[in-house]
């Protein structure tokens, strides 16, 4: 085993991290606080009563819920952290060849710096996985549907 460190950031290039993580980070967390939170949550109060073609909003909430939002953890932590993963594998090691870190970080080599690639990959497929079941769960939940009252539909 190797007693080598990876190279860690300095104090600047930590603070000028947490900045680029804070402006794409604060803005989605205001909108979402501001207006979507408050919106879905209205939204939801109605959902039978809109209407779009075949499936009405229930469709929507219980798709959503249940297939859209755990599909769409597992694509962005493909896209976000995926690509390094592959890396790490193919070079045997991690961190990578001059990768930074922020605490003092061992390299590893060969199966224990694979481990953890193949954790993020069966992550992945977990959410797979969870998206799956959630179509059948929501299909139960959408089979039976109350009727919204004629005046308050909305299309």
């Amino acid at each position: 085993m190797s007693d080598e460190f990876a190279p860690t950031y300095t104090t600047r290039e930590r603070v000028v991290l947490l900045l680029k993580v804070l402006a794409i980070a604060m803005p989605i967390l205001l909108l979402l606080e501001l207006w979507f939170f408050d919106w879905l949550r209205n939204y939801a109060r109605e959902a039978n009563c809109h209407v779009y073609g075949d499936i009405n909003g229930v469709h929507l909430l219980a798709y959503g819920v249940f297939v859209l939002i755990p599909l769409s953890s597992a694509f962005l932590i493909a896209l976000l952290m995926g690509p390094r993963a592959l890396r790490v594998l193919r070079a045997g090691q991690d961190p990578l060849p001059g990768e930074k870190v922020l605490r003092q970080t061992r390299y590893r080599y060969g199966r224990a710096a694979r481990l953890r690639s193949y954790g993020l990959f069966a992550f992945i497929l977990f959410f797979v996985g969870v998206s799956i079941w959630g179509i059948l769960q929501a299909q139960k939940l959408t089979a039976t549907i109350a009727p919204c009252p004629p005046e308050q539909l909305i299309d």
